[in-house]
């Protein structure tokens, strides 16, 4: 039955307070500003939806300066939500529990084709995380340490396979996909290594450090934690935090198996 324009327009309100969570997600804080600039609302419907949202208690207003925040609240709209990926719901406690121990992000991510997709990140649980929201966001095989990680531990026809559709790639992300020399010799690297680490990206202060979550000679997926590069060198971060990464891939990889014949 089609809806009436007195349906729709009693819609609105409520497509306009999910823009405003959207943005406030993306950017972490705002103004009312930069919230015009990225909703498109005008400013006094902007103030509207947000006094609502303050008094649900799903927004905060830091302050004239600094603007609005998201709190804690908002978590319980995505509590029921559930991938339908075994492994994804598998590393749910131990990602928090790193981030609870050594206060930077991690994330998971599985392969998608030709590139990563980030399924799950405590992001919002980390008091040092810089990044902005990656979730269901595709990265790069040879850029990202989630990708490079997949790469050099899976099996080696699959590896082959991925780089053939790389190669191909017209994207400039998978342009060094072409020198076979140079993704052979950094495949190597990680898994002389153990782990992987983020290509240096101008403008992101960012780095990642990323190990698989091996399932016999498969990967099911890949583990990353974010930390700043300015605070510690890599040497210092893989001493610090991947005897903790392992240790996680290693009970997310016991877990899944688990969850998968007990056929959760």
């Amino acid at each position: 039955m089609p809806r009436s324009p007195g349906d729709i327009e009693g819609v609105q309100p409520v497509l306009r307070s999910l823009a405003v969570l959207e943005a406030l997600n993306a950017a972490g804080t705002a103004t009312l500003m930069q919230l015009h600039e990225s909703t498109g609302l005008p400013k006094p419907t902007l103030v509207r939806l947000l006094d609502t949202m303050i008094a649900g208690g799903y927004v905060r207003r830091i302050s004239r300066n600094a603007g609005y925040t998201l709190t804690e609240r908002v978590l319980r709209l995505s509590s029921g939500f559930r991938h339908g990926d075994l492994v994804v719901e598998a590393s749910r406690p131990f990602l928090s529990a790193i981030t609870a121990e050594h206060k930077w992000p991690v994330a998971l991510a599985t392969l998608d084709r030709d590139a990563m997709l980030v399924r799950i990140s405590t992001r919002h649980e980390s008091p040092l995380s810089t990044d902005p929201d990656w979730l269901n966001r595709r990265l790069a095989m040879l850029l990202s340490a989630l990708g490079r990680a997949y790469l050099a531990f899976c099996p080696e026809e699959e590896r082959r396979l991925i780089l053939a559709i790389l190669r191909t790639s017209k994207a400039a992300m998978n342009a060094q996909a072409r020198d076979e020399r140079y993704v052979a010799s950094l495949l190597a690297g990680v898994r002389r290594a153990g782990y992987a680490t983020t290509a240096p990206m101008r403008g992101d202060s960012a780095m990642g450090i990323a190990v698989p979550v091996m399932e016999g000679e498969r990967v099911a997926a890949c583990i990353t934690m974010r930390y700043l590069g300015s605070t510690m060198n890599e040497a210092e971060a893989a001493k610090r935090y991947l005897g903790a990464m392992q240790n996680a891939a290693k009970a997310i990889a016991a877990a899944h198996q688990r969850m998968v014949l007990s056929g959760a």
